[in-house]
C-alpha cells in the first residue's frame, strides 16, 4: 500500500502548527469529501478555541452537515489580493446569552 502524502514522521523542524499559520496570516480550508462542503477560517480566529501547538493540517472540527471528521481534508493557503472583498470566510460572531425558563411550584 503506498504511503500517504503527509507521512507520519515529518522532516525535522517542518512541523507546521496552528500558531505558525496564524503568524503567517494563512487561511485554513476545511473540505468534507463526503458531502463536499467547504468552510474557510482565518488561522488567527481558531487560536482562542484550539490549542496553538496542534498540527495545522489536522481537522479543527467535524463537518457540521454530516457530522463526520474522518472525511475532512484541511489545506492551508495565503490570501491573494484577488481574495479581498470576494472570499467568504467563517469568523466568530457575537456571543448571545439566552434566558431560560422553568416550571416550579410556588415557594420553592
Amino acid at each position: 500500500m503506498p504511503s500517504p502524502y503527509r507521512g507520519e514522521m515529518p522532516y525535522p523542524g517542518k512541523e507546521w502548527t496552528l500558531r505558525h499559520a496564524a503568524e503567517d496570516g494563512q487561511i485554513v480550508i476545511c473540505k468534507c469529501n463526503l458531502c463536499k462542503r467547504e468552510v474557510r477560517y482565518l488561522a488567527a480566529d481558531l487560536l482562542p478555541f484550539l490549542h496553538p501547538d496542534r498540527d495545522a493540517l489536522e481537522p479543527p472540527f467535524a463537518c457540521s452537515r454530516c457530522g463526520n471528521a474522518n472525511w475532512v481534508r484541511v489545506t492551508l493557503t495565503y490570501p491573494t489580493s484577488w481574495d479581498f472583498g470576494v472570499m467568504v470566510i467563517r469568523r466568530p460572531g457575537a456571543v448571545k446569552q439566552v434566558q431560560t425558563w422553568k416550571w416550579v411550584k410556588l415557594g420553592e
